[in-house]
């Protein structure tokens, strides 16, 4: 392949794997079976939300607003009519909402401590990622 294509191959990163092992490309895990987002890219996708959403911050509009960038990059991208993450996606969305339901929305009063219903976070316009999914034809 290098004397024919003209190609430099690197041999730490270049093996051949059967689907049935499956392998990792761009971002996602693929084998025989299914089409998954990778463990690392999932764990990028969890640390990137922490940093925006940290205990000490306001669950306010500018909040949200980040936390959507990182939601509608991330389905814009592994979102596809092959892929499998659907169920993988509900977790991710139920574990983002469990993240700013710990954060409160005024530090200084003890009553903002309660509960954050979904539908809360819909009106305040919270974006999942099982919206981006998408529908079966």
């Amino acid at each position: 392949l290098e004397n024919e294509l003209n190609l430099n191959l690197s041999p730490e990163k270049t093996h051949i794997a059967s689907i049935e092992e499956g392998f990792e490309f761009l971002g996602f895990r693929i084998s025989s079976y299914s089409r998954t987002m990778r463990g690392k890219s999932v764990v990028n996708f969890k640390t990137k939300i922490r940093e925006i959403t940290k205990r000490s911050h306001n669950l306010d509009d500018a909040l949200i607003v980040q936390v959507n960038r990182v939601v509608r990059g991330t389905a814009n991208y592994f979102a596809t009519a092959f892929s499998h993450n659907r169920s993988l996606f509900r977790r991710l969305d139920r574990w983002i909402r469990m993240r700013m339901r710990c954060m409160k929305f005024n530090r200084k009063w003890t009553s903002d401590n309660r509960r954050v219903r979904l539908k809360t976070f819909l009106r305040m316009g919270l974006l999942s990622l099982g919206d981006f999914y998408p529908q079966p034809a």
